[in-house]
């Protein structure tokens, strides 16, 4: 079986050690409100909440995917709570980080940036829950290549609001249409059409683009020397 390497979550990290330390919590504070004779304080109160919510943060840690990123020989599968997308390596003209100009200098954003041979294939793979959860998530970096492309704010309609029609390459509707809108624009403003936010990934960014781009041009050593790296 061919080796696969797979990027942990950051916000899956620590998941059970809220959850565990929260209940542990939880019991002993309510045991010994139950012994003791005084009332009930505000600081038990407090324990109490403290206690819930950390079992909350941990649940919700928990709930997201142990790994955002695996790669393979062909291509990669990028995973969020609301699904997954396999993007095929051969699709894939162009791996870096996403940066904006303004008044002369670049500005880097908090993401990578994917750029495609065609954005058909991604579409049509993607579901449409992550779909509307990557076009609400990604809205700050669409508006922020926006207020540089027109500084005067003369914006094109079908700019800030994606049309639900898609006909330039390929046909879809709805939120995959409105998806196919925002991956072109991205690539009209950076350059590249997928963009992965760095919150997602176990790694800083200099070294998770290092690693794509190696990735790109040869998986097989790639994915055999990060897998030995523990």
């Amino acid at each position: 079986m061919a080796k696969r390497l797979k990027i942990a979550a950051s916000a899956h990290k620590f998941g059970g050690e809220f959850l565990v330390a929260g209940s542990i919590v939880l019991v002993l504070v309510l045991l010994f409100v139950k012994l003791k004779p005084e009332p009930i304080s505000i600081f038990d109160v407090a324990v109490v909440i403290g206690a819930l919510f950390a079992m909350f943060i941990g649940y919700f840690k928990l709930s997201e995917p142990r790994y955002n990123l695996v790669l393979s020989n062909n291509g990669l599968v990028f995973y969020h709570r609301y699904g997954k997308v396999r993007i095929s390596r051969d699709n894939i003209a162009e791996v870096g980080q996403v940066s904006i100009a303004n008044d002369n200098q670049f500005i880097e954003l908090s993401c990578l940036g994917l750029r495609l041979k065609s954005i058909a294939p991604l579409i049509k793979r993607m579901p449409p829950r992550l779909a509307l959860k990557l076009i609400m998530e990604q809205r700050n970096w669409l508006i922020a290549g926006i207020k540089v492309k027109w500084p005067l704010g003369n914006v094109p309609d079908d700019w800030l609001i994606e049309a639900n029609q898609y006909q330039d390459k390929f046909e879809s509707n709805g939120l995959l249409a409105m998806m196919s809108h925002r991956l072109e624009h991205f690539n009209e403003l950076y350059g590249y059409h997928f963009l992965i936010s760095y919150n997602y990934f176990d790694r800083p960014a200099d070294e998770f683009v290092n690693l794509l781009q190696h990735w790109l041009r040869d998986p097989e050593k790639t994915i055999e020397k990060y897998s030995n790296i523990k």
